[in-house]
C-alpha cells in the first residue's frame, strides 16, 4: 500500500457519489468498527464512518473514505509524541500491506481544543487534543472492484491499528515502569 503523511487531508474535488457495492463495504466497516472498539484497541473512531465515496479516475474508479482515530483514554489525547509514534508505526505497517498499485492511505495529525475545567474566570483554560485523520483510497477497473479493494484496505488498516495498539501499550508500560 502506498502511504503518505500530510499536514492536512486534501479536499475532494469533482463529482463524488456513494460507491456501489454497499454490502461489501458495510461488512468491511462493521468488522473494522467492532475491532477498533474492542478491548484489544487503544483507539476509537471520533466520527461516524460512512460507506466509501466513488469518483471517476483515469484508470477506472476510485473509492475513498475518511476517518478520524483518537485514543480512547482522554489522558493520551494531548500527547503529541504518542500520536507521532502512532503515525510512524502505521506508516511502517501499511507500507507492507496490500497492493501499492491500487491502495493509498493518507495520514495526518489533526488537533482541536477542549476546555480543561469549568473555571469561573473569563478565559477558560484549554487543552489541545490530537487525533489522526486517515483517508483510505482504492482504485479499480470498475466501481465494484474499487469497493472490494477498499474493503480489503480497511482490513489491512484494522490489523495495523490493532498491532500498533499492542506496540503502544508496551511503549506506555516501559515509560511508566
Amino acid at each position: 500500500m502506498r502511504v503518505k503523511a500530510v499536514g492536512e487531508l486534501p479536499k475532494r474535488l469533482g463529482a463524488v457519489r456513494t460507491a456501489s457495492g454497499e454490502t461489501a463495504a458495510s461488512l468491511a466497516i462493521k468488522n473494522f468498527l467492532l475491532a477498533i472498539e474492542s478491548d484489544d484497541s487503544l483507539f476509537c473512531i471520533s466520527q461516524s464512518l460512512p460507506g466509501p465515496a466513488s469518483e471517476e479516475s483515469s484508470s477506472g474508479r476510485v473509492c475513498w473514505g475518511d476517518m478520524v482515530i483518537e485514543f480512547r483514554q482522554a489522558e493520551y489525547g494531548s500527547n503529541r509524541s504518542l500520536h507521532f509514534l502512532l503515525i510512524e508505526k502505521l506508516i511502517e505497517l501499511l507500507k507492507e500491506a496490500g497492493s501499492a498499485d491500487t491502495l493509498l492511505a493518507t495520514l495526518c495529525l489533526t488537533s482541536g481544543s477542549i476546555p480543561v475545567s469549568q473555571s469561573r474566570s473569563e478565559e477558560k483554560p484549554v487543552q489541545k487534543q490530537f487525533a489522526v485523520g486517515i483517508r483510505l483510497a482504492a482504485e479499480g477497473e470498475s466501481a465494484e472492484r474499487a469497493v472490494l479493494r477498499w474493503g480489503l484496505g480497511l482490513a489491512h488498516l484494522q490489523q495495523a491499528l490493532l498491532f500498533t495498539s499492542r506496540h503502544l501499550r508496551m511503549h506506555l508500560a516501559q515509560v511508566k515502569g
